[in-house]
C-alpha cells in the first residue's frame, strides 16, 4: 500500500506543477499582449497578409487570363475495328 500512496502523491504533485507552469506561462503571454498593443499589431499583421494575397490571386488570374488561345476543333475519322488475324 505505501508504493501505491507515494505514486499518487507523486503524481498530483506532478499534474500540480505542470498546472502552475501552465497558468504562469499563460498570464505572461495575456499581460505581454495587452501592454504591447497586440490586438492592433495583429489586425494590421492580417490586413498586410490578406492584401498580399489578394494582390498576388490577381496577378496570377491575369497571367492565366492574358495567355488564353483560341482552341481549334479537331476531326476525327473513326475506323473500322481491328479484328484478330486468322
Amino acid at each position: 500500500m505505501t508504493f501505491y500512496w507515494t505514486f499518487v502523491d507523486t503524481l498530483v504533485k506532478n499534474i500540480a506543477t505542470i498546472a502552475a507552469i501552465f497558468v504562469g506561462i499563460s498570464q505572461f503571454l495575456i499581460r505581454a499582449f495587452n501592454e504591447n498593443d497586440g490586438a492592433s499589431k495583429v489586425r494590421k499583421f492580417i490586413n498586410q497578409t490578406l492584401f498580399l494575397v489578394n494582390s498576388s490571386t490577381s496577378t496570377v488570374y491575369q497571367l492565366v487570363n492574358a495567355n488564353a488561345l483560341p482552341t481549334q476543333e479537331v476531326k476525327v475519322t473513326k475506323t473500322n475495328k481491328r479484328t484478330a488475324s486468322k
